[in-house]
């Protein structure tokens, strides 16, 4: 924790005008300083910065808050890394209290391997610029056409074929070689003893944080370098990537945002691709708005970025089956997000930088412009290749039902039910039986997994026990290090914290009009808030900041970010939920308790071993793949990330 005090003096200390000005174009406009916006595309400033307040608001996204906020939410910093940065701006000492020795250790390691990660960056691209070893990297760049000016903004760089270059460098410059071992740019060499270096003849394309910290690398082998010598495993992968550490979160992490973010702030959209070589391709083709996740699927994390940094998702995946698939899951995401998107449909067999390779940026930046919406796409994709068979329709008209029924808002899930009613020529009742159907088996899956996690559930059982909480109490805008925002919002929020949709109704209108009931979101989280709304002094606390970061129901996270602004959750709870949930949350049944911050570590136990016991089974799923594959070097990273999960 950092004294009350000294966030006092940084706040009052930090020119805020001078912060922004650094990102944002200002220019005086009475009192205060107007400018465009770098949260989303305008052309109008409507952005405006308040030097007596502190404070900037946007009218056009609504985005809000002060000096910290600024910083947190525009290079994707957690609260302590924020003031820290502004404190060393202004020349502040910055102090800690109730720090633990683990605290301490785990902050001091993550800014050494942060120091390790800023060395090895610069080895590598000194090995690419070298006259001879560089040889072989610099012809793969020029056959891919990247330019000097791209691989620059990329800080790319070259892993030579020594098998201890990279370690000798670093021991040259004194840093440890175990947080190098840590972050995966070492292996141990378990007979002659010492370490080699993991990324050997290979491109090396650092992973940047808007901030402009490297965190990792991903690394791809030269195709035209035979290997240095011959493996029994077989063909080497194509791409290797740091190891999961306190710094490099494969999941949290989108390749290519910091050097992206003004092209998504000027363009008003993400472009996504599936690769590295897609995302720099992309940017010496001029679209610099170009972002990739980090050779995984489209995580949650991932998405949650993107709708805050950009108003619409294209999506530009490989033209390919594996391509087609990736969409429709990352579709689903997004369009559970509310965030708005559309596809870009590439020929078979193509992918964005064979189309700017083959055809030039042009034709690509063309396909972009033209790509259709997500629910059109849809429509043509699984329901208009699917006239062969009845089953094949069948199937359709289900998937068509489990994509609708992510979408919370009423109103716009009635709209787009019409449209893929009318392109599948179907009635309107069919596609609302298939969303209803799809929304209760959504429904049951959540209430197994709740029953799973805390057995059997009664509305008036008694509550937990109370349990000890070691969090020290939470005060100013500091937020848990998880590095979520609790300032801006969730999607299905009229103007980011009003009303959400079905107003009023609390979903009983929905069903008296027919519609497909809201499916009630999961129990144990619903627990959460209905803690919340009897004790609402939790919201300020770091605590609820690591509860919010684990909901993994929009309703609920949009009625913590709006309670947490001031609404009432009496009005939010109608607001969002089916009548029922609505009750629950609004019972009183946690009002009587008399230490409300150790109830909340207990609710919020179960919700962390949900997040752990799916990201092993995702690992599992992951390790079982490479296994198939013959892939031992992705097989031991996922086994490495297995146990450090598990610990």
């Amino acid at each position: 924790m950092i004294p009350e005090e000294v966030i006092a003096e940084i706040r009052s200390r930090v020119d805020i005008v001078a912060v922004i000005g650094q990102h944002v174009g200002l220019r005086k406009a009475g009192r205060n300083w107007k400018g465009l916006c770098p949260f989303h595309g305008e052309k109008s400033p409507s952005f405006n910065v308040a030097p007596d307040k502190g404070f900037f608001y946007c009218f056009g996204c609504h985005k809000k808050g002060d000096v910290f906020t600024f910083v947190m939410e525009l290079e994707g910093k957690s609260f302590t890394e924020a003031a820290e940065q502004l404190a060393a701006r202004a020349g502040i000492s910055v102090p800690r209290l109730d720090e633990s020795p683990e605290q301490r250790r785990a902050r001091g390691e993550r800014a050494a391997m942060l120091e390790v990660c800023k060395a090895a960056a610069e080895i590598f691209r000194e090995n690419l610029r070298d006259r001879q070893r560089g040889v072989p990297a610099r012809a793969y760049l020029e056959s891919r056409g990247v330019g000097d000016a791209i691989s620059e903004r990329f800080m790319l760089g070259y892993g030579v074929t020594d098998w201890h270059s990279m370690a000798d460098a670093l021991r040259a410059r004194k840093i440890d070689l175990e947080l190098a071992l840590k972050l995966g740019l070492l292996a141990r060499q378990p007979r002659a003893g010492g370490y080699y270096d993991r990324f050997r003849d290979r491109l090396v394309c650092p992973v940047v944080v808007p901030g402009g910290d490297v965190v990792g690398f991903s690394a791809r082998i030269l195709p035209s370098q035979a290997p240095s010598t011959p493996d029994p495993r077989g063909e080497p992968p194509k791409y290797i990537n740091s190891l999961e550490s306190l710094v490099y979160k494969k999941s949290r992490l989108l390749f290519g945002l910091a050097q992206a973010r003004d092209g998504m702030a000027a363009k008003g959209r993400a472009v996504l691709v599936e690769g590295n070589f897609d995302v720099i391709s992309l940017h010496q083709a001029g679209i610099t708005e170009a972002v990739a996740p980090l050779g995984t699927a489209l995580t949650a994390e991932q998405v949650e970025q993107l709708r805050r940094l950009s108003g619409e998702v294209v999506l530009c995946y490989d033209g390919d089956r594996a391509g087609r698939t990736a969409t429709r899951s990352a579709l689903e995401m997004l369009v559970a997000a509310d965030i708005p998107v559309r596809v870009v449909a590439l020929p078979d067999g193509e992918d964005p930088d064979s189309i700017v390779r083959h055809a030039g940026g042009a034709k690509l930046t063309e396909l972009i412009e033209r790509a259709t919406g997500g629910i059109e796409h849809f429509c043509f994709e699984v329901w208009g290749k699917s006239r062969e068979s009845a089953d094949a329709q069948s199937r359709a008209i289900d998937d068509a039902g489990r994509l609708i029924a992510k979408v919370a808002n009423p109103t716009k899930r009635d709209l787009i039910i019409g449209t893929l009613a009318s392109a599948m020529k179907l009635d309107v009742q069919v596609v609302r039986k298939a969303v209803a159907r799809q929304g209760q088996a959504a429904a049951e899956q959540g209430a197994n997994s709740s029953r799973n996690a805390r057995g059997s559930y009664h509305p008036n059982a008694p509550s937990h026990p109370n349990a000890p909480s070691e969090e020290p109490s939470y005060s100013g805008h500091q937020q848990a290090e998880s590095g979520n925002s609790v300032h801006s919002g969730h999607a299905g929020s009229a103007g980011r914290f009003g009303p959400g949709p079905g107003t009023g109704s609390g979903g009983g209108s929905e069903r008296r009009m027919g519609h497909a009931p809201m499916p009630p979101p999961p129990i144990e989280e619903v627990e959460l808030l209905s803690l919340l709304a009897d004790h609402p002094s939790l919201l300020t606390t770091a605590d609820a900041d690591k509860a919010f970061s684990l909901l993994t129901d929009g309703r609920l996270r949009d009625m913590y970010s709006a309670a947490r602004q001031g609404q009432s959750m009496l009005e939010l709870a109608h607001a969002h939920l089916p009548q029922p949930t609505a009750d629950l949350v609004l019972s009183g049944k946690y009002a009587a308790i008399t230490d409300p911050k150790a109830r909340l570590t207990a609710l919020t136990d179960p919700l962390v071993r949900r997040a752990a016991d799916s990201g092993l089974r995702s690992l599992g799923q992951r390790l079982a793949e490479a296994k198939r594959s013959g892939d031992r070097e992705l097989e031991r990273q996922l086994v490495a990330e297995i146990l450090s999960t598990r610990k």
